[in-house]
C-alpha cells in the first residue's frame, strides 16, 4: 500500500493537484505530504542559452501552510563528475510552496569552457524539508551536461545513409543513422542503426582527410520479427530469436557533411551460436553516401 501511495504521489501527482485545485474534502492526509521529481533524468547542452528547468513537485493539502525544499548537488560515485561552480550553477537550491503543494523548477545553468572533458553527471538531491515532510522514493534527479567541443564535433549528428540495394541492382535504399559521442574515446563515435545497440566507429585524419572505419561482426541487435508481406530487402534466412544482426566493415571520407563509404554497406544475419551466416539483411552497392541532416 505505501509503494502505490508512492507511485500516484510522485508519478502521477493527479489526485494530488485535485487535492491542491478543489475545495472538496480528500482523502489524502497531511501525513503523506511530501516533495519529488517527477523524472529521474535531465540533460543540458554545456553551451546551451537558456537553462535546464527540472520540474520539483510538492504533494500537499491546499492552504496546509508554507513548505521550504532544500536542494544539494553530489558527484559522488559519478565517473566523470560534475563540479558544482566549475561545470554547473544550481540558482535556486531552496524552494518556496507558499500554498503547501504545487509544481515548481529547479534552475540549472551550465557553464560552458573551451575544453573537450566528454559527458559529466551529478545528481540533485532533496536533503531537507521544513517543515519535515515524508520523504520520497524519488528524491534525486541525475543531471547530464552534454560537451560541446568534440574534436569531431562535425561529423556527431543525425544521416541518411543512401544507395542502390545489391539485391536487384536498381531499388533505391536508406537507412538511417545517428552518430554520437563515445564516453570511451575521443577518437571512436557511436552508431545507432536503430536496433538497439551502437556499432563503434573510428575517426582520423590521413593526409587532410577526415577517415571513418568501422570493424565487420559488430553487433548492433537482433532479427526485427518478420511480417507476411514479402520484404524485397530482405535476403536473410532466420529463425526468430536466433539470428542476430551485424554489421559489414566499412571505411569512409567524411568532407561538409557528407560520408562517402569506399565499399558497399550492409547488415548480416549471424547465428549466434554456430556463428554460421543466413546472408545478408540489408545489402548497398558501392557508392553508398550518408548525408548529415541540416
Amino acid at each position: 500500500m505505501k509503494k502505490l501511495t508512492y507511485l500516484i504521489l510522485a508519478v502521477g501527482l493527479l489526485f494530488t493537484f485535485a487535492a491542491c485545485d478543489d475545495n472538496e474534502p480528500q482523502s489524502f492526509r497531511a501525513a503523506d505530504s511530501n516533495a519529488s521529481f517527477p523524472t529521474t533524468t535531465a540533460s543540458v547542452d554545456e553551451n546551451a542559452t537558456e537553462p535546464l528547468q527540472i520540474p520539483l513537485a510538492l504533494a500537499g493539502i491546499k492552504g496546509s501552510g508554507k513548505v521550504t525544499v532544500t536542494l544539494t548537488a553530489s558527484s559522488e560515485g559519478e565517473s566523470s563528475p560534475a563540479i558544482e561552480g566549475t561545470d554547473f550553477v544550481i540558482e535556486n537550491k531552496e524552494i518556496v510552496f507558499e500554498d503547501g503543494c504545487g509544481v515548481q523548477n529547479v534552475i540549472v545553468r551550465p557553464i560552458d569552457n573551451d575544453v573537450f572533458t566528454g559527458k559529466k553527471t551529478f545528481k540533485i538531491i532533496i536533503s531537507a524539508t521544513s517543515p519535515k515532510l515524508l520523504e520520497s522514493e524519488q528524491n534525486s534527479v541525475l543531471v547530464t551536461i552534454v560537451d560541446d567541443e568534440h574534436p569531431w564535433a562535425a561529423i556527431i549528428g543525425t544521416y541518411n545513409i543512401t544507395g542502390i540495394s545489391a539485391f536487384d541492382e536498381v531499388t533505391p535504399v536508406s537507412v538511417p543513422a545517428v552518430i554520437s559521442a563515445s564516453d570511451e574515446d575521443t577518437n571512436v563515435l557511436n552508431v545507432n542503426f536503430g536496433y538497439g545497440t551502437l556499432a563503434k566507429m573510428s575517426v582520423e585524419e590521413v593526409d587532410g582527410e577526415i577517415v571513418v572505419a568501422m570493424k565487420d561482426n559488430q553487433y548492433i541487435g537482433p532479427m526485427p520479427k518478420p511480417t507476411d508481406a514479402w520484404n524485397r530487402y530482405f535476403r536473410a534466412t532466420h529463425v526468430e530469436g536466433e539470428d542476430l544482426y551485424t554489421v559489414s566493415a566499412l571505411a569512409g571520407i567524411f568532407e561538409n557533411g557528407v560520408i562517402t563509404f569506399e565499399y558497399g554497406f550492409g547488415f548480416q544475419a549471424i547465428h549466434p551460436s554456430t556463428g554460421a551466416s543466413g546472408g545478408f539483411f540489408t545489402l548497398l552497392m558501392d557508392g553508398v553516401v550518408a548525408t548529415k541532416a541540416k
